[in-house]
């Protein structure tokens, strides 16, 4: 079945939602009746290749065409009025920009495939409602549009810029034309018709450059908006649900959503920094006084600078916290000397970055703990980032033999700790690295969720009673003296984390594996509260 096809079985609520993003740009009677030849081409590698959208754009109105010729032995009146209005209106609107209507459309197909996947998210309680509605919030379909979009002006600014170029290259070529001619043909009523076309030229490359760089700032400042006060919160969201997930509730998606945002606006960034970077070589071949690029060139380049930093920094995450194999269930449970498994992501995926980053593990970096005790990771601590291990193709990297080895204490504190308290400690592991690319260089660092370090098994439901705690009361993902001052749960919140444990019980229960660990656990939990 076609993805149209798909699309057109959906309710009305998520069809309302694809006619927002069908206008004249791309309109839906297109759509339907050149679906599956549509569906049929690679619109996404012809948004970045002007010779192949050339073709695609040609080839669409051969399509309409043959379109025309059938509805004409139809005899289909209304239809034939609108299929010549929209082929007259797709030719004149993308004739000399062919990439256009290639970014447009392949937004259009990736939006269908974003709702027919949200009309397919199984809803199987209040709480998993109330999540799927959080992953296809209005604010995420903004982000995605929103990133479409400066994606899409950044591609039509490169246009601009290539014709800037052809502008002062005929400009200097008129110029050395009339440098080398001699001193007395200067004076003569052709020249100076030559030297006022020549102002003229000087007049509109002046006027070309201060519209690129109008362009170029606004999107910077469209990024700036996006990245602070949209991308970044649902990135947030994506670790709220991630913690969550880890203590039983529903399972996190959207991940891929957001590499998919933070890799677009990366790459449209990098395109305005190749741009500034253009501008700067036009710069030394021609310049004059109050020239544009020259005063806000500088400017603009440090704030897409300071942007990518950001960017990148933030889109260092943990997609999978600490965990041990024999404990599947039980993350952000360590015990010492016991490999445990912690998976990374860059949410920036880039060729150019594919095994050139090499992340380090660290515990307890920079961290003040709530005891004394002291712990250091054995095994493979340093890893490179990679697009081929994970089944996705995503840029990550994953550690699977890192093991928490606990420090001798001359003070003897280990012994004078007691279990409880032990397993109300929280740890940190870190994780550190570097990225250079095009000239830039950015240190990025993030960390895991708290850890519950415990030396015997016997200790693990106490631990995971903490972890579950800590999860479900705390958003601060580094808040390692949280049971200094444990706040205590409402009845809602406890009736809900009850019940994912209890069906952790259960499953556990046909698979034989950490039932004693989940009843202990559910009965650590109504003790915390007791307290």
């Amino acid at each position: 079945m076609s993805q149209w096809s798909q699309v057109q079985q959906l309710e009305i609520k998520f069809l309302e939602q694809v006619d927002q993003f069908y206008d004249d740009n791309f309109p839906m009677e297109v759509r339907h009746l050149l679906a599956q030849w549509i569906e049929s081409q690679d619109w996404e590698a012809a948004s970045n290749n002007e010779p192949m959208a050339t073709i695609l754009l040609q080839n669409l109105l051969i399509q309409l065409d043959e379109q025309l010729d059938r509805v004409s032995q139809e005899k289909n009146l209304l239809l034939i009025h609108n299929l010549k209005r929209i082929r007259k209106l797709l030719q004149g609107k993308y004739h000399g920009n062919p990439m256009h209507i290639t970014v447009i459309i392949s937004n259009c197909l990736r939006e269908e495939r974003r709702i027919l996947a949200a009309a397919s998210m199984p809803v199987q309680g209040p709480l998993e409602k109330q999540l799927q509605n959080s992953v296809v919030s209005e604010r995420q379909r903004n982000v995605e549009h929103k990133v479409s979009a400066i994606k899409n002006s950044a591609q039509m600014t490169e246009q601009d810029i290539k014709y800037l170029e052809d502008l002062q290259e005929e400009f200097d070529f008129r110029y050395k034309t009339i440098q080398s001619i001699e001193q007395g043909d200067k004076n003569s009523v052709l020249m100076k018709q030559e030297m006022v076309m020549l102002q003229e030229m000087l007049n509109t490359l002046d006027y070309k450059r201060k519209e690129v760089l109008s362009k170029m700032a606004q999107v910077i400042n469209e990024s700036d908006v996006l990245m602070n006060n949209m991308l970044l919160e649902e990135l947030l969201d994506w670790k709220r649900r991630q913690q969550i997930a880890c203590i039983g509730g529903p399972l996190n998606s959207g991940l891929d959503q957001l590499q998919n945002c933070f890799t677009l606006l990366a790459e449209s960034l990098f395109q305005i920094r190749r741009q500034l970077e253009k501008l700067d070589e036009l710069l030394t071949k021609l310049t004059y006084d109050g020239d544009p690029i020259l005063l806000q060139r500088p400017h603009l380049l440090e704030r897409v600078n300071f942007l990518l930093y950001n960017l990148f920094r933030s889109s260092f995450v943990i997609e999978r916290q600490p965990c041990m194999p024999t404990h599947p269930q039980r993350p952000m449970v360590l015990k010492t000397l016991i490999q445990f498994t912690v998976k990374l992501r860059l949410l920036i995926k880039l060729p150019e970055l594919n095994y050139q980053i090499r992340v380090k593990a660290t515990i307890d970096k920079n961290v003040a703990t709530v005891s004394n005790r002291r712990f250091v990771l054995c095994g493979t601590h340093v890893k490179a980032m990679n697009m081929d291990e994970s089944a996705n193709g995503s840029l990550s990297v994953e550690f699977r033999h890192l093991q928490p080895k606990e420090m001798k204490s001359s003070a003897g504190s280990k012994g004078n700790e007691g279990p409880q308290m032990v397993t109300e400690e929280l740890h940190s592991i870190s994780f550190e690295t570097q990225v250079s690319l095009y000239g830039l260089t950015i240190d990025l660092e993030t960390s895991s969720l708290p850890v519950v370090m415990i030396s015997n098994v016997s200790q693990l439901p106490n631990a995971w009673a903490s972890i579950i705690w800590y999860n479900l009361l705390s958003k601060d993902s580094q808040n390692l003296g949280f049971f200094n001052n444990p706040p205590t749960a409402n009845l809602s919140q406890l009736l809900e984390v009850l019940s994912w444990q209890f069906s952790s019980y259960m499953t556990s229960l046909f698979s034989n594996t950490t039932t004693s660990a989940t009843q202990l656990s559910i009965a650590n939990c109504l003790l915390i509260l007791s307290k």
